[in-house]
């Protein structure tokens, strides 16, 4: 991989998260669509809808991650023990605080100053969850064990943590499948793939996380191979012709369509090496120090922030309602900046002490703290 390739990603990271906040912002704060006479709301709107395809996306920037680290440890001698405590201590770190920091803020919102966003009141579509059942102690033992979406609903307001189970189990489904092909035997980790009876959709979300794999094996086969520097810019809007066709309807197939796409694009900038422009470097260092945790805690953060702004009638829209959204979503990453450096920052210490505690695996060498 060039050099810039780790630049553009993380800048992608960031991209990726703040697109995912910013669209559930837009639809816990303004009013459903209706025709303005204002070009920056109606791109509001339109830039809110991508919210479902950035995680798309992000799906295929992990499989990339996941099956390049899966590759190189298959190489130099395969352990599931090493393997499993990089993953749980990248994911965990993350998880366990922000279900702990989400519960607080929901509970206090919910229970104590009982804001009208919490119960449906304001109609916000993205707000889906019944905290009845999804502030439980139930839920919360289920997200720990990346069972939300699948058994228990995810805790709290926190809907988007329903991604992090998919990747959980796709951690697991990846290398499982890889092994069995390299060793042309089937291993008992092939066992997990039983989690998709569970939930067909998780089994569908593969396939655009598997695609980031994909990108990761055509690399390997073509390792010299250079291409023009115009060819992000004709992938590039192939990818975004997937992204606008994915907008225009409930098609089925636009997930993993927009995830080959991306794909492609990333394959075409990996080869023909653009130069690192200047003004994404504070998006590539967001990204590679916090784009994970502003994923994980802006909605505990944008809900109460949006209950106690909007109380039961949502913003009309307008030049105030893009104010705020822009103010909350400021607060919002300025929080998520703060929350990494006490979790995302540490990921790697925590590798070293779950090593340090199973026999025989101190000092073994893992993934980067930040993948």
């Amino acid at each position: 991989m060039p050099p810039t390739a780790w630049f553009h990603m993380d800048a992608m990271r960031a991209a990726l998260a703040l697109t995912v906040a910013f669209g559930h912002l837009w639809g816990l704060l303004v009013e459903d669509y209706r025709p303005t006479d204002s070009l920056m709301v109606d791109a509001g709107y339109f830039l809110a809808g991508f919210a479902h395809s950035a995680v798309i996306l992000f799906f295929v920037l992990s499989g990339y991650w996941i099956a390049r680290s899966v590759t190189a440890r298959a190489e130099r001698g395969w352990q599931w023990g090493d393997y499993l405590i990089d993953r749980v201590a990248r994911l965990g770190i993350v998880l366990v605080p922000a279900l702990v920091l989400g519960g607080a803020l929901d509970w206090l919102g919910f229970r104590v100053l009982q804001l009208p966003t919490y119960d449906g009141s304001t109609g916000a579509w993205v707000f889906t969850q019944d905290l009845t059942q999804s502030l439980t102690l139930r839920a919360l033992i289920g997200n720990l064990l990346f069972l939300q979406h699948l058994i228990v609903p995810p805790f709290g307001s926190n809907g988007p943590l329903w991604s992090l189970a998919f990747e959980f189990w796709y951690y697991l489904w990846f290398p499982a499948i890889y092994l069995a092909w390299r060793r042309r035997r089937p291993g008992i980790a092939l066992a997990t793939l039983g989690i998709a009876l569970a939930n067909p959709e998780i089994a569908f979300g593969f396939l655009s996380w598997l695609c980031g794999a994909a990108l990761h094996g055509a690399e390997r086969r073509w390792p010299e191979l250079q291409l023009p520097h115009w060819t992000p810019v004709a992938a590039g809007l192939l990818c975004l012709a997937a992204l606008l066709w994915g907008r225009t309807g409930e098609f089925g197939i636009e997930d993993p369509l927009e995830a080959a796409s991306f794909a492609l694009f990333l394959f075409t900038l990996f080869r023909s090496d653009p130069p690192r422009l200047a003004a994404l470097r504070p998006l590539a260092v967001y990204g590679a120090r916090a784009s994970f945790s502003l994923y994980a805690i802006h909605f505990p953060l944008i809900a109460l922030a949006a209950g106690w702004l909007v109380g039961g009638t949502r913003l009309v829209p307008g030049g105030e309602a893009a104010l705020a959204v822009g103010a909350i979503l400021l607060l919002a990453l300025a929080a998520a900046w703060l929350f990494a450096a006490q979790t995302e920052a540490r990921t790697g210490a925590l590798r070293h002490w779950l090593r340090r505690q199973t026999p025989g695996r101190a000092g073994r060498a893992g993934d980067p703290p930040s993948r």
